[in-house]
């Protein structure tokens, strides 16, 4: 895991939150739109957000970018997870 730093973090620390919360809300937004095409477009940006986290993280720059963007890529990659389950819900109530 050299080079996923937020995965690296997320699966030794408490990090796990920040993953949660950003399910629970794209989650949220994917149930209450009903819309598939907005779930579909909300998981590709969570998941360019987090790439976008990922690439630049590994890049030290500072702490406190590195810890923004820990926090956003991880929130980020909840989204993904939970825009996933939004469309797996709204395929199934169809």
């Amino acid at each position: 895991m050299r080079f996923f730093p937020i995965l690296e973090e997320l699966f030794s620390s408490d990090s796990v939150l920040f993953m949660v919360i950003g399910l629970l809300i794209a989650v949220f937004i994917g149930l209450k739109g009903k819309a598939m095409r907005k779930s579909i477009i909300g998981l590709l940006a969570g998941f360019l957000i987090y790439a976008f986290c990922e690439l630049l993280s590994n890049f030290h720059t500072n702490y406190m970018l590195e810890l923004l963007l820990l926090f956003v890529g991880t929130a980020a990659l909840g989204a993904v997870v939970g825009f996933l389950i939004g469309i797996i819900v709204l395929k199934s109530k169809k």
